[in-house]
């Protein structure tokens, strides 16, 4: 007979893959720059992290809230883009400097951190396994990673993909549960698909100049068909005054 407290694993490794589900979708979409991946993460955010850490123990959102954080930037990152479409957009590349490097791992430090929560004040983060580091530090990069993306860093895609293998490899070692182990194969392939399909991404600038160039060209077409406009214009009168 199940007890309450296998009950309760269940459900959170329930809530879990459901959050990692929709965290795949959400790098799909996000893969083709659709606005309809924040929302997916955003719920994918809520489904997992949110409702356990209510569910289970409220110190949790410490975590779960800096998340859903990330995902509502990501939604305001990519408006500053311009729409191409009904949610597709037009993302500019942003190359990887040495800031946004130190800026990741700080990032990832503090979510680990966290993650952690109130063992980090009483020492219970000393004894934590390496293998719950990995963890730790795998899930956190795999929602850091979105801020890169967000930012049109295509290296992003690469951190999410080496996330999720890392957090497979782990489950692999702890409690090989097919479920999530496949999820994590998904997210990994379509994070490296995310990359492939950034692979041309124009730079800032040069997104500007194509959009200045098609603005003269329109504006170029308009005066030539002004100009036959008046032409034929002229030539009618012409023909009814003869």
């Amino acid at each position: 007979m199940a007890t309450a407290d296998s009950s309760s694993s269940f459900v959170q490794i329930l809530l879990s893959a459901a959050s990692m589900l929709l965290v795949f979708v959400s790098a799909a979409l996000l893969a083709h720059r659709n606005d309809l991946g924040w929302w997916t993460l955003i719920l994918g955010v809520f489904v997992g992290p949110v409702i356990s850490s209510m569910q289970f123990d409220l110190l949790g959102l410490i975590y779960a809230v800096p998340l859903l954080l990330i995902a509502i930037f990501g939604l305001w990152r990519f408006s500053r883009y311009e729409l191409k479409g009904k949610f597709t957009r037009m993302v500019t590349g942003t190359p990887v400097t040495v800031w946004s490097a130190i800026g990741l791992l700080v990032g990832l430090i503090l979510l680990v951190a966290l993650r952690f929560g109130p063992f980090l004040f009483n020492g219970g983060f000393m004894s934590a396994t390496p293998e719950i580091w990995v963890l730790y530090f795998a899930d956190s990069a795999i929602f850091a990673s979105f801020v890169m993306v967000a930012r049109g860093v295509r290296a992003g895609w690469l951190v999410l993909a080496v996330a999720a293998i890392a957090d497979l490899v782990v489950y692999f070692l702890i409690s090989p549960m097919l479920g999530m182990m496949g999820l994590f194969v998904f997210i990994a392939l379509a994070a490296l698909y995310g990359f492939f399909l950034w692979r041309n991404l124009p730079a800032a600038g040069q997104a500007g100049q194509g959009i200045a160039e098609l603005s003269e060209a329109e504006l170029a077409l308009d005066a030539a068909k002004e100009a036959t406009l008046a032409k034929l214009n002229k030539q009618h009168g012409s023909n009814g005054a003869s």
